[in-house]
């Protein structure tokens, strides 16, 4: 078993800082991660280590909330993430690690575009509003559709998932604490199912398996430090600076930097 402690450490110091800001701003583990990690190791093992630490946070997360969890709501996403995951699985196993620098680029820069369009959120509240439009089944099993595409390929399901999620909040269709229940069991699903695929695939090695386990701690002292600072920051000029970093980042993996 061949791991390379320094870059353990390193990574280790990128989670604590992503689960950090997560804890403050309520998104970003996975941006912050998946931006940072390439830099300085081979992106696919990043990914991985990624997939892994992320599962284990959102059982913990999903946990709190369970009471709020309904299969129904669950399953309509699910079903588009049970024909998405495949598709983004494979496309991780056909790249080759300057492709897959700038997948993650490339997603990277739609996190950051869907968290801004989110701060508009009342400016698309009264829009849907006017529309009379209602998101229905088919958005979600279009949002778990494309969130499987993102997170098998790239381990960022995010996105899709963000926007279907934030429709149903503004309709008062989900309560704060519904959508945490529904996302977090829905991106640890998602998750999960990539790490059983790619350890059958071979791809899932004990090195990447300890090092993932490894930094855990880091995970969790990370979301305990910034439920800590969260009534401390200036949450909406450090979401602002935030979105910026995610975007930057998504630009230089996706110009190959």
């Amino acid at each position: 078993m061949d791991i390379d402690w320094i870059i353990t450490l390193w990574s280790a110091l990128v989670v604590l800082v992503a689960t950090t800001v997560h804890g403050i701003t309520g998104f970003g583990t996975g941006q912050i991660t998946m931006g940072v990690l390439p830099f300085f190791r081979d992106a696919g093992s990043a990914s991985i280590v990624v997939s892994i630490i992320v599962f284990i946070t959102n059982v913990r997360v999903f946990w709190s909330v369970r009471d709020e969890f309904n299969w129904k709501d669950w399953l309509i996403p699910v079903a588009g993430l049970a024909a998405g995951l495949p598709i983004g699985i494979y496309l991780f196993g056909a790249w080759d690690e300057a492709q897959l620098r700038m997948a993650i680029g490339v997603v990277m820069i739609i996190s950051a575009v869907v968290l801004l369009l989110l701060r508009q959120i009342k400016s698309i509240r009264e829009w849907i509003k006017g529309t009379g439009w209602q998101p229905g089944w088919i958005s979600g099993v279009l949002a778990g559709f494309l969130s499987g595409i993102f997170g098998g390929a790239v381990s960022i399901p995010g996105p899709p998932m963000i926007i279907y999620g934030a429709f149903l909040m503004e309709t008062e269709y989900w309560t704060a604490k519904q959508m945490k229940a529904i996302f977090t069991s829905f991106f640890a699903a998602n998750l999960l199912y990539r790490i059983v695929v790619l350890t059958s695939m071979g791809k899932m090695t004990t090195a990447i398996a300890v090092e993932a386990l490894a930094i855990v701690p880091a995970a969790f002292f990370g979301a305990w430090l910034g439920i800590k600072l969260f009534t401390i920051m200036p949450r909406e000029l450090f979401r602002w600076f935030i979105i910026a970093f995610i975007f930057v980042l998504g630009v230089l993996l996706s110009i190959g930097m």
